[in-house]
């Protein structure tokens, strides 16, 4: 398992990956209607990647969070309603039905949504469960997920190099990103 943080440290990996391409995503929405076969494609590339994502945030994360942080329910509920206006969103905007404007807007719209909910989970969540959740359940739900993905290597389908989980998890740490809120040591 990559990542110091096991599980946390894999769905940080992937928060990068989307937030990398949500930057691409940026550059072609800001050029409008005039990128529209553009954004579609990254879109199309995005909904692979967020599916993936979601599915494992809703399997292997939450289930941690409504067990051991207080008013888990409440904000893995919350969450997962985020996740279905999320493909909402996506879906819409992906729609070729609807006028490039309104795709656009869609667009505009599931940018600023996701990246509120990226950074709730990195600077909120993770760092409840990370001093809720015992570093060893952490590691073997992290273990669970490689073993679970499906190019049965378990590295993520996420177009980045194996190990940068851990040099992640190294960087954050030595930088004291996320520490907000964490009780354990190193």
């Amino acid at each position: 398992m990559n990542g110091l943080d096991g599980l946390l440290g894999e769905l940080c990996v992937e928060h990068r990956a989307m937030e990398a391409l949500l930057r691409r995503l940026d550059l072609v929405h800001a050029r409008g209607e005039h990128a529209v076969a553009e954004g579609h494609r990254l879109l199309a590339e995005f909904s692979t990647l967020l599916d993936e994502h979601l599915a494992v945030e809703e399997r292997y994360f939450y289930p941690l969070v409504v067990r051991h942080v207080p008013a888990g329910t409440a904000l893995a509920d919350a969450a997962v309603h985020t996740h279905t206006t999320v493909r909402r969103l996506l879906s819409r905007a992906m729609d070729e039905r609807l006028s490039a404007a309104d795709r656009t807007r869609c667009t505009g719209a599931l940018l600023v949504l996701l990246r509120t909910h990226l950074r709730g989970e990195d600077e909120q969540l993770f760092p409840l469960v990370r001093a809720a959740v015992p570093a060893a359940e952490l590691r073997h739900r992290g273990e669970r997920l490689a073993a679970a993905r499906p190019t049965g290597t378990g590295a993520p389908v996420w177009g980045l190099p194996p190990g940068t989980g851990a040099v992640a998890a190294v960087r954050d740490r030595l930088t004291g990103h996320g520490d907000a809120g964490r009780q354990d040591s190193p």
